[in-house]
């Protein structure tokens, strides 16, 4: 049955109805956001997510997401690149800034130039060519005389004196104003002559036994008027400075201790034999002494 316009008049009711119907399709029309109650709209479980229907998102907030995902991988992307740039520049730092005493080396017109291991020769005349792996352990029986007594005591001295190479130590530098680190040559030798240096290690080696022997006589004999009290402290600080220069860094445990002399603490040396074949080449004669002249 249908209505006519004029008969909305008659009809109070009709009128109504229609005016309910276009509010309908309006609502119809409408984003659904904006219809969303407060309580709907403060529940992470919306009434979207149980219908299905997907909440609709504006572009602007997209695009802003966006722009801001891509200065994030920028900037990881920058932190990595940086990160690794100074990972590089620790490890080639070595090469790149050398150390206080590599830069005065270097400055040093008399350094300059001079590759020198520690213990080695600062001036470069003798070049440490290998180095040996040495079980170090003690021989008092050869090296320290009886306490008691001195019935002993030219064996053991004898025992010295062949740890020392031929001439003693004791080598000719002709050229040695070509080394102004060498200083002058030794003048107050009783039975050489020219232009004489010795090895530091021989040197040490006639203090230790000065030591040793002089602590022999002072136990065994007591004070008498041989005793040079100039000599000793000098040969006291001579060690003392060597060990310091020296530094020898090997660690110790059990096997360094008496308990365990049979075998000894394992240390890297210079190869002793190297040396004693570079010092017997340049030697002014064949004594074998270490007490010295």
């Amino acid at each position: 049955m249908a209505f006519r316009a004029s008969d909305e008049s008659r009809y109070p009711m009709l009128s109504n109805r229609r005016s309910e119907d276009e509010e309908e399709d309006e609502f119809e029309d409408q984003d659904i956001e904006d219809h969303r109650s407060d309580v709907s709209k403060g529940s992470s479980t919306t009434l979207y997510e149980i219908t299905g229907l997907k909440q609709k998102q504006k572009p602007s907030s997209i695009s802003s997401r966006a722009s801001q995902k891509d200065r994030l991988t920028w900037i990881r992307w920058a932190a990595m690149v940086v990160l690794q740039s100074l990972i590089i520049l620790l490890l080639l730092g070595r090469d790149m800034w050398p150390s206080r005493g590599e830069r005065d080396r270097e400055t040093d017109p008399v350094l300059k130039g001079k590759v020198v291991e520690t213990g080695g020769d600062i001036n470069g005349l003798y070049k440490t060519v290998s180095h040996t792996y040495t079980f170090l352990k003690p021989e008092a029986e050869k090296f320290i005389p009886n306490m008691t007594t001195n019935e002993d005591r030219m064996t053991v001295r004898r025992n010295w004196d062949l740890l020392m190479p031929l001439g003693s130590g004791s080598v000719a530098i002709p050229e040695y104003r070509d080394h102004p680190l060498l200083g002058d040559p030794i003048t107050d030798d009783p039975i050489r002559s020219g232009p004489i240096f010795e090895a530091s290690w021989t040197h040490a080696l006639h203090c230790l036994y000065y030591s040793v022997d002089s602590y022999h006589q002072l136990i065994v004999n007591g004070r008498s008027d041989f005793d040079n009290p100039v000599h000793a402290t000098h040969c006291f600080e001579y060690l003392r400075n060597s060990i310091l220069c020296n530094l020898d860094m090997t660690l110790e445990g059990s096997m360094s201790t008496p308990a365990d002399k049979d075998k000894g603490q394992p240390h890297v040396c210079r190869n002793r034999q190297e040396a004693i074949d570079w010092i017997e080449a340049r030697r002014l004669d064949d004594l074998q002494d270490i007490v010295g002249p």
